[in-house]
């Protein structure tokens, strides 16, 4: 996308484990139950959010969902920046022991974010038609009116309006949009507005300060600003919405339901993440699309291009030491195919539910990531060599690698 604003100088292996897929099926013999592992917290999409949250005096934060909204006519929220913390003043915020005020960031960024409600059909309601609406946030990555957000945001809308600071409402459409890496691009009919500079999420630092701004709780009064330091990098996550998200920032910065979509800044006004994820059992813990990953797929989304992704057809469960010895599979490494696709790749092969995948052209897989960047590298219509045992059967397997939309 040629016309986005161009940066200055200037996002592993996931947090938790994710959730259990059905049991496989034992390779020699049944084995006992599994133990119920202990949950050690949720990452939800923090897009869209429940109509009945927002009260006339009281906000309660709630799980992220495509099928709930934001009561008529909310916009953003204050700028009274929650969450800087220290008992310091909401303008300032304080990082390695020096004071840093934040008001002109925000001053100079807030026209450039928006906020985006939807209207989506409820799924749930067989019997008639059921509409329920969504809010989350967004930034202008082009002065003609180019609003970057996430797919979660807009996913199955079929009425988006686009929000800008000086309150003005516009039609939004959709022109492209990526479930995969969660990110989608909005067109909306207005020239001249104030595109915010994209930076260099690779440029990041462990610790760097970073300031969040979004639609947190579709409470009206403007954006809602908050502020932290990147707590990590390169982080991986499973939704509760089904989503497996690579190379995410972490920041402690709060991200709330309604802040997907929005900008994570550097103290200097680049964008460097698309807020997209939080977790709903920890605190100071909120996940960010890097910006540099982000930017070729705006610019492939803006231009109507399908996103394909490089894919065998499984779901895995990582293999541990307990899971083999449960299981009596025989290796203390690898992952268990815990489901292979009708008509994909993986069937084509011959890799069945059950089988352990070791190794991926040559390299030991010790974990999803693991098998996902194997596929990745090789790419679609090339063949993948694997390593895979089955029962008490060391078997050599060569996969063509399909591809599918994002």
């Amino acid at each position: 996308m040629t016309t986005l604003t161009p940066p200055r100088t200037e996002p592993a292996r996931p947090l938790d484990p994710p959730a259990s897929p059905p049991s496989a099926p034992p390779v020699n013999a049944d084995p006992p139950p599994p133990p119920r592992p202990r949950r050690r917290g949720v990452w939800f999409l923090a897009g869209v959010l429940s109509a009945s949250a927002v009260a006339a005096s009281a906000v309660a934060v709630v799980e992220s969902r495509n099928d709930s909204g934001s009561p008529p006519g909310a916009t953003a929220v204050a700028t009274d920046a929650p969450g800087l913390g220290g008992g310091e003043s909401a303008r300032e915020m304080s990082i390695a022991g020096d004071v840093v005020d934040v008001s002109q960031l925000v001053a100079d960024v807030r026209d450039g974010v928006v906020s985006i409600r939807t209207t989506v059909i409820d799924p749930r309601d067989i019997f008639q038609t059921t509409t329920v609406e969504g809010a989350g946030t967004g930034f202008v990555v082009d002065a003609d009116g180019l609003i970057a957000t996430n797919a979660h945001v807009v996913a199955g809308a079929t009425d988006v309006k686009v929000t800008f600071d000086d309150g003005r409402t516009v039609d939004g459409t959709v022109l492209g949009s990526d479930s995969t890496d969660d990110l989608a691009v909005v067109k909306v009919d207005r020239t001249g507005l104030h595109a915010l500079t994209l930076g260099d999420s690779q440029a990041l630092a462990v610790g760097e300060p970073v300031v969040a701004i979004g639609n947190a709780l579709a409470l009206p009064g403007g954006p809602t600003a908050t502020s932290g330091i990147v707590s990590a990098l390169d982080r991986s996550i499973d939704t509760n919405n089904g989503e497996h998200l690579e190379h995410l920032i972490q920041t402690d910065a709060a991200i709330n339901p309604g802040n997907s979509g929005g900008p994570l800044l550097t103290l200097d006004g680049s964008v460097i993440g698309v807020n997209s994820a939080g977790a709903d059992q920890a605190q100071n813990i909120g996940f960010a699309i890097g910006m540099s990953g982000a930017r070729p797929i705006l610019e492939q989304l803006e231009a109507g291009q399908h996103i394909k992704r490089p894919f065998i057809g499984v779901r895995t469960r990582v293999v541990d030491s307990q899971l083999s010895q449960m299981l009596d599979l025989g290796v203390d490494h690898g992952v268990l195919i815990a489901d292979v696709t009708a008509g994909s790749p993986a069937e084509a092969a011959g890799l069945r539910r059950g089988d352990v995948i070791t190794a991926a052209a040559g390299t030991d897989i010790d974990s999803a990531d693991d098998l996902t960047h194997a596929i990745t590298e090789t790419g679609a219509d090339h063949d993948l060599d694997l390593q895979v045992r089955r029962g008490d059967e060391r078997l050599d397997i060569t996969v063509t690698v399909g591809s599918r939309d994002a």
